[in-house]
């Protein structure tokens, strides 16, 4: 009886402490990626902190520390693979924006867009910017004020008074419309998060074909570090991308790393 209990306590120990165990674990792996990115040796960091994002235990430090291995390894297109991967779990974090931008000068495709009206590349930029997190909980927090005011307005008996009663209509009015833009900004940015894949070209260079097949007809060429848009796959053998919307074709999924898989 006393040696059940006794395996009972070290089994309970042992479940305890497991997750703090794999914690300390993690962390100290971590570390050691640091350590070898400090010291300039580049592919022992890789090969630690792909040790961490195959276990899944993955953050947006993981990925940033991760892409700039990568970036001073001298692999550009994984580079900004994981700093992209980064933002997806960090959007407005300025390290990740920074890096990206010194990224985007080092591109052998350099596409010139038109300037979008105003209000167009705001929203844009919002959206790139925004965490879906900070949004869901910002829009609790005005359904909480909203209702409080309702309740102030129902025990208030100055209601009687045009001027209160039009003060009121326009303080619930402002917070209305706050929730429900900051509702459906949020709703169409993670409709498109989820419906828009995209992918890195990890060669330094590659022909985009006409079909799925190697004897296709070449229709442009991509380099390394381009981003394109993932529009279907074929099983594990190839991609059907476009590059800013007007360019589309096949290619072979061994050249492109997704940013979201």
């Amino acid at each position: 009886m006393k040696r059940m209990i006794t395996m009972s306590i070290v089994l309970l120990i042992l479940f305890v402490s497991f997750p703090y165990a794999a914690g300390m674990d993690r962390d100290l792996l971590f570390k050691q990626g640091v350590s070898a990115y400090v010291g300039e040796d580049y592919e022992s960091a890789i090969s630690i902190f792909r040790q961490l994002v195959d276990s899944k235990k993955i953050s947006w430090e993981l990925f940033y520390n991760l892409g700039n291995c990568y970036y001073r390894n001298g692999e550009l297109g994984n580079a900004i693979r994981y700093w992209e991967k980064a933002k997806c779990l960090a959007p407005s974090q300025s390290d990740i924006n920074y890096n990206l931008l010194i990224a985007e000068k080092h591109l052998i495709d350099q596409v010139v867009l038109p300037d979008m009206f105003p209000l167009f590349k705001w929203y844009d930029q919002m959206q790139k910017q925004l965490s879906l997190n900070i949004a869901i909980h910002l829009i609790g927090a005005l359904l909480l004020i909203l209702i409080l005011i309702l309740g102030f307005i129902r025990r208030d008996s100055r209601l009687k008074s045009k001027n209160h009663k039009a003060a009121y209509i326009t303080v619930l009015s402002v917070f209305l419309s706050l929730i429900l833009i900051l509702t459906a900004v949020t709703i169409d940015t993670d409709h498109k998060r989820k419906n828009e894949k995209y992918a890195i070209i990890l060669e330094r260079s590659v022909e985009i074909l006409s079909e799925p097949t190697d004897d296709a007809i070449v229709l442009f060429i991509l380099h390394e570090g381009s981003k394109v848009k993932v529009n279907k796959n074929i099983e594990d053998l190839w991609s059907n991308i476009s590059y800013f919307d007007d360019k589309v074709g096949w290619i072979s999924r061994s050249a492109i790393g997704e940013i979201e898989e």
